[in-house]
């Protein structure tokens, strides 16, 4: 495949932001072929476009924080990983010792941290023959395709999911080669594929929810769905219906439109459902049409019930088999915990392990007798099947430790509070409380019940340091809403009593005696 700048009319016609002149002038992709050399030169002397924006495409990160030390974002369409995949990415971060870590993402992805630079074509190499990819895993990109974690052993499930999410990965990235069609988006695009009614993914720009049409099982369209400093909104149906085989003819209509006519001047309107917004969701989807040609009408779909709790020990749909739910806090894990998880993944069960959006794991296929093996493994200790109710709910993205924008140290904070507040509490049932340490909510605040967004806050004696806004109110199912505003401006150091309060007040908790 020819990796070609995306040159429109669009361009010619609007004002492009610094950012958007860049990519046009290269699109991120052609940096593939000089890894080699950059690996050679060291970070120290490379073009700084190439260093801190172009090497995003290959889902290399350059850290502020940690200079010379990258994060590297995988692709793991449906969060599916066998041990051996795992062993590879265990022994990748081992290579770092203290610095290297693993962290599970909000999208059934991994990112790695400690990457060195001289690193990164035996690392992609080593990727490659594992059957993993970082491409296009970052930025402007179409981003992981999400899916069920239960796809293939979920006795709720409408559809398996990974052929599907894998289809998708494989159009949007020209199977992990890198395709230039989708290379210079306005912004990110998120897509995912619901497999139950409980699969909750209206945060994506797109989902393809799964639903029959006279006795035909096909996908309605959802779409829109945003977190951002700018705006919260859930997906709505576009009222479109496709059948399997035509996934991504419609996706690649409707990326093709908001690609060519998306905002390029301010970068704070360039998402997809502020375009939606600004010409009308009507009349997107006349111009969908246009382009794709007749549109079938959704015949009615809609998510049912909330999202299932995963953890413990559960019956997969073939009979005799069960998956173990395993909560790791706050989806960090070492290199060491990676190596354990693969072992036990062989050991009690098929070999494979899942990733949640909510930054846990799942290792499927393990028959009665292997259950009752891995109950007595010390790798439960570490990871229970039955967390608390608070730190079974919690999730948080990477915080300030390691990412330049965030403005608090969100996993740490969010360990510590669910530790203690689960020792001080009881709780009728699992609450989700998600922590984000900067507006961008890579930590999803707005979906959770309560959500915890980084910002700058006064303590007690006036002096200004890490705080969050706290939102209460976000729910996934049949009725979503999107958290609202609670308090602002709440010191880190009073964030376990702000949180105590409103679990007694708003969620039934109390005090253990």
């Amino acid at each position: 495949m020819t990796i070609k700048n995306q040159v429109n009319p669009y361009f010619a016609e609007k004002k492009l932001n610094k950012i958007e002149k860049s990519k046009l002038e290269k699109d991120g992709l052609l940096v593939g072929s000089e890894i080699e050399k950059f690996a050679k030169i060291g970070w120290e002397n490379m073009d700084e476009t190439d260093l801190k924006l172009r090497l995003k495409w290959y889902g290399m990160f350059w850290r502020p924080k940690t200079p010379g030390k990258f994060m590297l974002r995988l692709r793991i369409p449906n969060g599916v990983l066998t041990s051996n995949q795992i062993r590879v990415v265990a022994s990748i971060v081992e290579r770092y010792g203290e610095n290297g870590s693993c962290d599970i993402t909000t999208r059934q992805n991994l990112q790695l941290r400690g990457i060195l630079l001289c690193d990164l074509p035996e690392i992609l190499r080593r990727l490659r023959e594992a059957g993993l990819s970082s491409i296009q895993s970052g930025f402007d990109n179409p981003r992981n395709v999400t899916g069920n974690p239960l796809a293939g052993i979920d006795p709720n499930e409408i559809v398996d999911t990974r052929p599907y999410t894998t289809k998708l990965q494989n159009f949007l990235t020209n199977n992990c080669e890198g395709n230039s069609e989708y290379s210079n988006l306005p912004r990110k695009w998120n897509t995912a594929v619901a497999g139950s009614k409980d699969n909750f993914l209206l945060h994506n720009d797109i989902v393809f929810h799964p639903v029959e049409n006279n006795g035909v099982m096909g996908f309605s369209i959802w779409i829109g769905g945003i977190l951002s400093p700018q705006m919260n909104a859930y997906a709505f149906p576009m009222n479109v219906w496709v059948l399997p085989d035509e996934i991504c003819n419609i996706l690649d209509t409707v990326i093709r439109l908001w690609r060519d006519n998306g905002e390029r001047e301010k970068r704070t309107k360039g998402r997809f459902r502020m375009y939606l917004d600004e010409i009308g969701h009507e009349e997107f989807r006349s111009q969908v049409e246009k382009l794709y040609g007749t549109l079938t009408p959704d015949p009615g779909s809609i998510f049912e019930n909330s999202p299932r709790s995963h953890f413990g020990i559960n019956q997969q749909k073939q009979a005799g088999l069960y998956f173990a739910g395993i909560h790791v806090p706050v989806g960090r894990l070492t290199a060491e915990d990676l190596q354990d998880i693969a072992t036990a993944s062989l050991k009690y069960g098929n070999g494979e392990i899942r990733l949640t959006e909510d930054q846990n794991i799942i290792i499927t296929g393990l028959t009665s007798e292997k259950v009752e093996e891995l109950k007595t493994d010390t790798l439960l200790q570490r990871f229970p099947l039955a967390p608390s109710n608070i730190s079974a709910g919690t999730v948080s993205c990477t915080g300030n430790t390691y990412c330049s924008f965030a403005l608090t140290n969100t996993k740490d904070q969010a360990l510590k509070a669910a530790k203690e507040l689960d020792e001080e509490l009881n709780l009728p049932e699992e609450i989700k409380v998600h922590w984000t340490g900067c507006p961008n909510t890579c930590g999803q605040a707005y979906m959770g019940a309560i959500g915890l967004t980084g910002t700058k806050a006064k303590n007690a004696e006036g002096v200004m340091g890490e705080g969050y806004t706290m939102t209460i109110g976000g729910s996934q199912g049949r009725n979503p809403t999107i958290g609202q505003i609670y308090r602002k401006a709440i010191p880190a150091a009073e964030i376990k009593t702000a949180l105590k309060e409103v679990l007694i007040s708003k969620f039934g908790a109390t005090e253990k005696k």
